[in-house]
């Protein structure tokens, strides 16, 4: 469903951009100013999950800008699918086979460049960009809670697929044993074009679209008895809000 939405969203902003070329002959007495820097944070849903992002940026010219970049993203497994113990009024629900949860904190170089600049307040601009980096893919144990009937309170265990034994409530508190969490580095890259048609030179509202690759040099554990990966695919789309200043 989240990659058909991506997907027709990308389409429509293909449209969007050929609407913006068009606007580009027009006589409008437009000057933009030119700024320095600038700083965005945005929400980022992508075909395997949700997050954040934010950049700093510093513009090399009118048309490039240079910037630093982090995002913060769960990451889930294709054949996720939630599980409720129906006969519990209480159970919240757990992911059946998952074993561990994955986030990933991405930090890297972003460089974007603007094809077809604003002729004049409130139209589009369109910009291509591309970023690499580091993936920090960050591996969290599963543990759940669960009702072992003869025992009057409720346990919290290191979540096993093969024991049958109590009644699953749910997961438990994403903090429960943190500490426990392992860090796998990897690589990104990330590419795609950008849209801002805010009214205000000094602001930024934009919408982007694109893909990211995050590979690691050796498989994920996310799933029990199933194939997991190394290699994270994802097309995505973010909104972004921000401003400039010199």
């Amino acid at each position: 469903m989240v990659k058909n939405i991506v997907a027709y969203c990308l389409v429509v902003l293909t449209s969007v951009g050929q609407f913006a070329y068009g606007q580009l002959t027009t006589d409008a007495d437009f000057k933009r100013q030119v700024y320095d820097n600038d700083f965005t944070v945005g929400v980022l849903l992508h075909t395997r999950g949700f997050g954040i992002t934010g950049r700093y940026g510093f513009l090399t010219s009118g048309f490039t800008k240079n910037a630093l970049e982090m995002d913060i993203v769960n990451m889930r497994h294709p054949k996720e699918n939630k599980t409720y113990t129906d006969f519990l009024n209480n159970s919240t629900g757990y992911v059946y086979g998952r074993e561990n949860a994955f986030y990933i904190i991405r930090t890297g170089f972003y460089r974007e460049r603007i094809l077809y600049d604003k002729t004049d307040q409130g139209t589009l601009s369109v910009s291509f960009f591309y970023s690499i980096g580091v993936s920090w893919g960050m591996i969290k144990p599963i543990y759940l809670e669960i009702d072992r009937q003869e025992n009057p309170t409720t346990t919290i265990e290191r979540y096993d697929p093969n024991s049958n034994e109590g009644f699953i409530l749910g997961q438990a508190n994403f903090f429960h044993r943190i500490g426990e969490t392992r860090i796998q580095p990897g690589l990104y890259f990330k590419t795609g074009f950008s849209f801002d048609n805010h009214e205000s030179d000094d602001r930024i509202r934009s919408l982007e679209a694109g893909v990211i690759i995050d590979a690691f040099h050796k498989e994920i554990p996310i799933m029990h008895d199933t194939s997991n990966s190394f290699l994270f695919f994802q097309m995505y789309m973010a909104i972004n809000f921000g401003k400039k200043w010199n």
